[in-house]
């Protein structure tokens, strides 16, 4: 048995009643407590006080009080001792947490409020100039509730690259921030992150940018496919599918087998919507020579194959070319009216209601807005709004327009397209007039988030 002196044993006490002890160091000092008279008394002592029992006095008071018993001078000292360490070292113990409390506050502070997220790129540019040498920008973040707190500009073979801490809006930040970078030589590139957003003397649409970044070499790289398929919004347009590749020999083929039947009356726009999708998975899948649709109509099956020889015929160039030249997958997109898609929507607060918001990212405030629907390119009816209390809708905010599916007689099905074409009041009064339509998917619930942009200069469009 492991012996240890009272002094040692006095030593582990503070420790041993606030149960900090290992079950070794329990037994060696319960083994000697057994045997020790003294050590007993002076942990009854300790333990006394802690349970709120009166502390003990002095030798006199002790002889006045019966059933206590006296412990002589020394020991008393260190047993007040003991207490004192004790009480010094829970006061450290709690100075200690709560200040480690208080960092880790100011920590998380500081994070969201000061230094936020670096290279985020969920926010948007707007006023975007490259002149020259020279670029400068707006940038607004997507949600009020944040704020860009820092842009950093680098440079690298005329290529200019912006990145932006996002941090919560406070005082400190509130909302946008303007920024501009005089390069070393002439800018022939912007980007944000991964996404370029100009190049060769004009603005990069923002599906261009999105899609650019999707391309990949091999037509037998299905999780890369179903990226770009995704980034597409196939699945909102031409329902549920299943795929089949191609890969065994060239040319190489991918094949998109349509689960669900489509209608006599959107035949003809479904199939307008497979070859533009065909266009854009030919242009940015580096090997793949061929897209298959099966699919059934008119109660019998159909194939419908777009190669990359249709697509080079269709763009005027050759479809590959998109996989290093971003503007010609812009020209490429601006053809075949894929800025008119819109993505699958996400559900509305009300049921029985649809919608669009549109973000204003103009170079101006709006007072409101019209909307006509086209329904089979017929119009069918129309509609605006404005802010209740006819204040404008200022650059970063957004304009609200719901619409019921009612409004336009009969039942919903989600092969039912709607066309909508849209006109913006100023406060002057003035009108801005977006040319092209939005194609929305008009389900019962859905609601579509578009983007407002452009200048008088250079002319407004709505985009995703």
């Amino acid at each position: 048995m492991v012996k240890i002196p009272c002094e040692v044993a006095r030593d582990l006490f503070p420790s041993y009643i606030d149960g900090l002890t290992s079950r070794v160091s329990n037994e060696v000092l319960e083994d000697h407590l057994r045997e020790c008279e003294a050590c007993r008394e002076t942990l009854a002592s300790m333990r006394g006080e802690t349970a709120g029992e009166e502390p003990a006095g002095t030798e006199a008071d002790a002889a006045a009080k019966p059933g206590r018993a006296s412990i002589p001078g020394p020991e008393k000292r260190e047993i007040d001792f003991l207490k004192k360490n004790r009480r010094r070292n829970r006061r450290i113990l709690a100075g200690s947490l709560a200040g480690a409390l208080v960092l880790a506050l100011l920590v998380v502070g500081a994070n969201l409020f000061l230094i936020g997220r670096k290279g985020d790129t969920s926010w948007a540019a707007m006023d975007l100039l490259v002149s020259g040498k020279e670029v400068s920008l707006e940038a607004v973040p997507t949600d009020s509730a944040s704020a860009i707190a820092a842009l950093t500009f680098t440079e690298e073979d005329g290529v200019v690259s912006i990145t932006a801490r996002s941090v919560l809006a406070s005082p400190l930040h509130r909302g946008d921030l303007r920024g501009s970078y005089q390069a070393a030589e002439e800018i022939r590139e912007v980007r944000i992150g991964d996404r370029i957003i100009w190049s060769e003397g004009a603005t990069v649409s923002g599906l261009a940018a999105e899609l650019f970044t999707l391309r990949h070499d091999y037509a037998g790289d299905m999780p890369a496919n179903d990226r770009l398929a995704q980034g597409l919004s196939m699945p909102a347009y031409l329902g549920a599918y299943t795929n089949e590749l191609e890969t065994d020999q060239e040319p190489y083929g991918w094949k998109i087998l349509l689960s669900e039947e489509i209608s006599a009356a959107s035949l003809r726009q479904k199939e307008q919507d497979m070859d533009a999708f065909a266009y854009v998975l030919l242009a940015l899948t580096g090997n793949l020579d061929h897209v298959t649709y099966v699919y059934t109509a008119e109660g019998g099956e159909r194939t419908r194959t777009v190669t990359a020889a249709d697509a080079t015929a269709y763009c005027g160039e050759d479809i590959k070319n998109c996989m290093t030249d971003i503007r010609a997958l812009d020209r490429l997109i601006e053809k075949s009216g894929l800025p008119l898609w819109t993505v699958s929507g996400t559900q509305g607060e009300l049921r029985e209601e649809s919608g669009i918001r549109i973000l204003n990212l103009t170079d101006t405030e709006l007072l409101s807005y019209t909307c006509s629907f086209y329904k089979d390119g017929e119009l069918c009816s129309s509609g605006g709004g404005l802010n209740a209390d006819s204040s404008a809708t200022g650059v970063g905010e957004a304009f609200w327009c719901p619409f019921s599916p009612l409004e336009f007689g009969g039942s919903w099905d989600k092969d039912q397209l709607l066309e909508l074409e849209f006109t913006f009041e100023k406060p002057d009064h003035s009108v801005i007039t977006v040319s092209g339509r939005i194609r929305v998917n008009a389900e019962t619930g859905r609601w579509y988030y578009l983007t407002l942009t452009g200048s008088e200069a250079e002319g407004y469009k709505i985009s995703r």
